[in-house]
């Protein structure tokens, strides 16, 4: 099966994203920042990143330019609760940026599963 790296600085995010994903047999990695999800990427094989955009130290879209140019075949769903994601313009930056897909949080476990499936497909709805 897949795996997933989420990066987001909430613990309540990491946790119910990896209960989720385990459910569905998904191989899941936690990081809290960038620097935790750099050393994940050198160390084990990675499918997908759910990354948060508001993050401490470097900030998610900064990040995903340059995970872009290191790792340009690994699919990123962005999502955020603090940054109106369903803009025309924030939409427009990200997938510019290079992700994928854009999920706003809160989300339901269908929003996140779908988003997850077709990311990995390559896709986004």
């Amino acid at each position: 099966m897949s795996s997933v790296l989420v990066i987001d600085d909430d613990t309540t995010i990491l946790e119910v994203v990896e209960a989720i994903l385990a459910k569905k047999n998904y191989t899941t990695y936690r990081a809290q920042t960038t620097s935790e999800a750099y050393h994940i990427l050198e160390t084990q094989p990675i499918d997908l990143i759910l990354l948060d955009i508001i993050l401490p130290g470097q900030g998610g879209m900064e990040f995903l330019m340059e995970l872009k140019e290191k790792h340009p075949g690994i699919p990123v769903i962005i999502m955020s609760g603090k940054v109106r994601t369903d803009t025309s313009p924030f939409k427009h930056l990200a997938l510019q940026f290079g992700a994928h897909c854009i999920l706003s949080k809160p989300f339901t476990v269908e929003e996140l599963l779908k988003a997850v499936e077709v990311a990995l497909r390559g896709t986004c709805n």
